[in-house]
């Protein structure tokens, strides 16, 4: 991850005491899952290319990883997309303390994330990084959708969110 990408990112983690008003709250958010959502859209698109460039050095088992990470990506972006009124639960500076915490970890993890999907095609022989890399970015994605619903649950924004008027 380049510098000016990281800071771009970094001045989209919301200032969670600003959220003040529920539209507000919505709109902070929505600019910060949007960043994340770019970032992770990164990873499964340079996956994507790269099996499309390398498919006949590429096994079967090599693609259905490819398959599954990329899913992964799709489920960290059902979460972020997740709709319905934000609200800090429980006391605030706690949950604010929280929040602060789990976006350190997500930016650590699409640091991370996007560092080993790069190096997929820099040097390092395919059948390499699907014994490590691979393995490694598979459990960063899993976490990084935990962290994901993690955060939904401190901003009201459970999967029961989905079913509530708003």
């Amino acid at each position: 991850m380049s510098i000016p990408e990281m800071t771009a990112l970094m001045l989209k983690i919301p200032d969670y005491r600003d959220y003040r008003t529920t539209s507000e709250a919505a709109a902070k958010e929505r600019e910060y899952r949007h960043a994340l959502g770019l970032m992770l859209k990164d990873c499964g698109e340079y996956l994507l290319s790269i099996a499309e460039k390398k498919s006949q050095f590429l096994s079967s088992e090599m693609e259905s990883m490819i398959d599954g990470l990329v899913d992964r990506i799709g489920v960290i972006f059902r979460r972020l997309d997740r709709e319905g009124l934000v609200c800090l639960v429980g006391d605030h500076d706690t949950t604010i303390g929280e929040l602060e915490g789990l976006d350190v970890r997500l930016i650590i993890l699409i640091e991370e994330a996007l560092t080993l999907v790069h190096r997929l095609e820099t040097g390092v022989p395919a059948s390499s990084w699907f014994k490590t890399e691979a393995a490694i970015l598979s459990q960063d994605l899993a976490a990084f959708s935990e962290v994901t619903e993690e955060r939904n649950y401190l901003l009201g924004l459970g999967w029961e969110s989905e079913f509530t008027p708003r």
